[in-house]
């Protein structure tokens, strides 16, 4: 507010200055066209002025002795300061005042008669002066009213934010993430920001309930495993009297430690790549030899079961290889363990436009369509009685993997007919 009443001042100061002078300039014009030199004779017309709005007129000779009019009250017509002719507007200071002067040649011959114009300053600035105090009071009511508003603001918007910072803290304290901020403000930004926060709650809301999801998921594939080991162990102390019943009790104990081993190793792989700590090399992969030999290894596992059909074309990609074998390992113990008996897999690689891709298809019992969107949430079984071997874990870790090598995973199904996974990876040379 100081800068702009100092701004305010000097700039009026020189905007009053200038439009005085540019009035006497253009009054003293007019009115010297009433004054006529005629053969070496001075001729005034009737309508010259004397006086208009506070400006005096006089015609001087060449001696600067007075011919007509007067100056004004309080000034000598022989003083010091008026001994010269004013070609521009000079203020003058006589007595303690301060005039405006100026002087405009009659006739064409510069040096028989002018005609002068003198204003006192003080009279000139008082409707100024007066405008200028009127400007100086709207800036104060001005500022006053934009203070005055943005308190009135700054209490609503005060209020609105206090109220989103008690839903915060109440969500924290108990814990609670079905609630929501509620803003009925008439401020776009804070109903933008309500509406930012209460996504965020969305988000942790559903990270909150996935995780309780991935808690007792983990719980139920591993208490069945614990369950079997101490009920083995509990046999194998009171009722095992032979070597091959002990046998039995230990081979039985291994597949569910095993079981039990496979899920940590799983859970393990995923903390890793969540947490960027699995390096991930940049190997050249031959996506070709690594689902042929992936596929080699299926085919004396199924002994028969299944048969294989390849169509193997060019697709390098850059990544880690173990990694890659992992995904494409999945996704063909998957297609055979659900295709039905002597079923087939058609396993296809190949590139299209900068991705390398592998496509792995069986024609067994397929994926419901609610249930495709899913596949890939960790623990997910469509099997959903949990009978079905495995736990859930391969393709969730294999879409993380897929991922992090800036690639994707993707699923097709026609439920009771056949399932398609295809990995896309960037495309190397």
């Amino acid at each position: 507010m100081v800068v702009m009443f100092i701004t305010v001042h000097f700039l009026s100061n020189a905007a009053v200055e200038y439009d005085i002078q540019k009035d006497l300039r253009k009054s003293l014009r007019e009115n010297a066209k009433n004054i006529a030199l005629v053969n070496g004779e001075l001729k005034v017309d009737e309508d010259f002025q004397y006086s208009d709005s506070e400006i005096s007129y006089l015609v001087v000779n060449a001696k600067n002795r007075t011919f007509l009019g007067s100056y004004p009250d309080g000034l000598e017509a022989d003083a010091e300061e008026f001994r010269q002719v004013f070609r521009v507007t000079e203020c003058v200071s006589i007595n303690g005042g301060k005039y405006y002067v100026r002087d405009s040649w009659v006739g064409e011959s510069k040096g028989a008669y002018f005609v002068r114009g003198i204003i006192k300053k003080e009279d000139a600035d008082s409707p100024y002066r007066t405008m200028k105090w009127l400007s100086y009071l709207s800036i104060v009511s001005a500022v006053v009213l934009i203070l005055s508003c943005e308190m009135v603001l700054s209490k609503k918007i005060s209020k609105e934010l206090e109220k989103m910072c008690r839903t915060a803290e109440s969500i924290g304290f108990h814990r609670n993430m079905s609630q929501r901020m509620e803003s009925d403000s008439q401020f776009l930004e804070i109903a933008i920001l309500a509406q930012a926060n209460n996504r965020m709650l969305d988000c942790m809301e559903q990270t909150f309930q996935m995780q309780e999801q991935f808690t007792s998921d983990v719980a139920h594939e591993l208490r069945t495993p614990v369950a079997v080991v101490m009920a083995q162990c509990q046999y194998a102390e009171g009722k095992v009297d032979s070597v091959e019943e002990f046998k039995e009790v230990m081979d039985v104990v291994y597949r569910q430690s095993k079981k039990i081993n496979d899920i940590i190793t799983h859970l393990l792989d995923f903390s890793r790549l969540d947490q960027g700590g699995a390096q991930i090399s940049a190997e050249t992969l031959d996506l070709v030899e690594i689902a042929e030999s992936v596929c080699m290894e299926w085919e004396e596992k199924a002994l028969g079961k299944v048969r294989f059909r390849l169509n193997l074309m060019e697709a390098v990609s850059k990544g880690d290889i173990g990694l890659i074998f992992i995904v494409i390992q999945n996704l063909v113990s998957n297609a055979v363990k659900f295709s039905r008996p002597n079923g087939l897999i058609e396993v296809e690689t190949g590139k299209e436009g900068k991705e390398a891709y592998v496509k792995v298809k069986d024609y067994g019992v397929g994926i419901k369509e609610e249930d495709l969107p899913r596949v890939f949430r960790r623990f997910y079984k469509c099997d959903k009685s949990r009978n079905a071997e495995g736990f859930g874990l391969g393709l969730a870790l294999s879409e993380k993997i897929a991922i992090q090598h800036g690639g994707r995973l993707l699923a097709e199904s026609e439920f009771g007919e056949w399932s398609e996974f295809t990995l896309l990876l960037p495309a190397a040379e």
